[in-house]
């Protein structure tokens, strides 16, 4: 639990505690336009979609509060029964983490530490991810629940691909990890474009280009979340 936990605070808390406070607003649009996952300039963009805008704001809701994090994130932190913790203050966390580390990245320019904690934060989204889709198909279809399913495996696919070009280069099992993770999610997303969990809509204008192949090659053959 404490591993989790003290890889997401301390960058969040830089990232809240600095950045927003020193030059934020003058930096920030020309920064934050490089990071995965975010869209600026746009009244119908958001950080909780982990994306572009939305053709149908119905279908994708607010990831922070899904239903499916309380036990995903339960799960992550290997928490007892006994313990507490408030799932949507983990995720806020771990976005605010995500973006420092990102923002680092660019401002510092590839080396060891940024690409270890690139790789931690692409191992952290494709496990929450992974977890997503572990669920009932059929809760997926929440909207809150979808747009975390969205977000997370857009942010997976952003940090690996940043962890990739990571120079030096990341060590062989980690890259392994990444792949594994990767073959999980794609194949996820395979079946939940069949189900017609997901659309190509659902992930913005700009999704990974992994998530677009999948969207774009795989048809829908069902609507699962179609209410009867």
């Amino acid at each position: 639990m404490s591993g989790v936990l003290s890889l997401i605070r301390v960058p969040a808390l830089a990232f809240l505690g600095g950045f927003l406070v020193v030059g934020g607003w003058i930096w920030g649009p020309q920064l934050w336009r490089q990071v995965p996952g975010f869209s600026w300039g746009s009244s119908s963009s958001s950080f909780s979609s982990g994306g572009s805008w939305f053709g149908d704001a119905n279908r994708i809701g607010r990831p922070e509060v899904a239903p499916v994090l309380r036990s995903c994130v339960t799960r992550m932190l290997d928490l007892g029964r006994a313990e507490k913790v408030d799932p949507s203050a983990v995720y806020s966390m771990l976005k605010a983490g995500s973006m420092q580390v990102s923002i680092s990245a660019l401002a510092g320019g590839p080396n060891a530490l940024t690409g270890n904690r690139t790789t931690k934060f692409a191992a952290i989204w494709g496990e929450l991810a992974s977890c997503i889709y572990a669920q009932d198909d059929r809760e997926l279809c929440d909207p809150d629940n979808r747009a975390a399913m969205v977000e997370a495996s857009t942010k997976f696919f952003a940090f690996a691909k940043q962890a990739e070009t990571s120079k030096p280069p990341i060590s062989g099992s980690d890259a392994q990890v990444l792949s594994n993770f990767s073959d999980r999610l794609l194949n996820a997303l395979k079946n939940h474009r069949h189900y017609g969990t997901l659309v190509s809509a659902d992930f913005g204008n700009f999704p990974p280009t992994e998530i677009a192949r999948i969207m774009g090659e795989e048809k829908q053959t069902s609507d699962i979340c179609r209410k009867r």
